[in-house]
């Protein structure tokens, strides 16, 4: 669609308009997905050099906590060595005793904060520790929303594309088949090619693929484990004009030639 406007000289000028291309709402959503998950994984990484820095802070903390832990007991001693004499008149131990004092309620004091500052690192840590187990799994999801968003650009239409070539070949072939089948029935022989079918290229690929992903496709018969399509179709036909292939030299047979789709439902 284009509209004409006139420009300075009073020629028409021809605008186009470009419709608006609508996204897929799967696409957004996988890509607002990963862009959430990406924020995630962001403070995930964060959250884990904020632990391994606390978790340095805290033994230093530990570490300092523990000096001030033993100056107390230190000083404690040095009250309990020298409290007799300091009672009994001697200066010089009285004097160590108001030093001793003086050490340990510093010490008491700088340890109970000591005490205080751990905790309040630890309260911390876990904290954080909470909040990366509740990160953890963006990763992961990250990682599913950018394979989807892969699988969603490329492997759907790259499938798409073949099959459409698939169908286009087994189209033409069972038409082929079909008049096999027509040609036989007027022939007399109505039964001759009965099973031919490309089912029998169905039931191939579902049985090679069960061997890769064995719950999600069906196994068929041992035939169908053995031989590719070619050799069933040719077992089919040889089948209809009464050839056995069990008579062929050795290492050509491959299976008695009735024992395809004997064994098997008729479709």
């Amino acid at each position: 669609m284009t509209k004409k406007n006139g420009n300075a000289n009073g020629r028409a000028k021809a605008e186009i308009e470009l419709p608006d291309i609508k996204k897929d709402p799967v696409t957004i959503a996988v890509q607002a997905e990963m862009a959430e998950a990406k924020k995630k994984v962001n403070r995930l990484e964060a959250v884990e050099s904020e632990l391994s820095a606390l978790r340095e802070k805290i033994r230093g903390m530990e570490a300092e906590r523990e000096k001030h832990a033993a100056a107390l007991e230190n000083a404690k001693v040095v009250r309990r060595q020298f409290a007799f004499n300091a009672s009994d008149g001697d200066a010089e131990a009285q004097e160590i005793l108001r030093a001793a004092r003086v050490t340990q309620t510093e010490a008491a004091l700088q340890l109970e904060d000591s005490q205080a500052a751990v905790d309040e690192a630890r309260r911390r840590f876990d904290a954080l520790e909470a909040e990366r187990d509740g990160l953890a799994p963006s990763g992961p999801w990250h990682d599913a929303m950018a394979l989807a968003k892969e699988l969603l650009e490329k492997d759907g239409e790259r499938i798409d594309f073949h099959m459409s070539g698939l169908i286009e070949v087994l189209s033409k072939h069972q038409e082929r088949l079909e008049a096999l089948k027509m040609f036989a029935r007027d022939s007399g022989r109505e039964r001759a090619f009965g099973n031919c079918g490309t089912r029998q290229v169905m039931r191939v690929f579902s049985t090679r693929m069960a061997a890769i992903w064995p719950l999600e496709y069906e196994k068929f018969s041992a035939v169908y484990q053995k031989n590719g399509y070619g050799q069933i179709l040719r077992m089919q036909i040889a089948s209809g004009i009464g050839v056995n292939l069990d008579a062929e030299p050795e290492g050509e047979a491959t299976e008695a030639t009735p024992t395809v789709e004997a064994t098997e439902a008729n479709p």
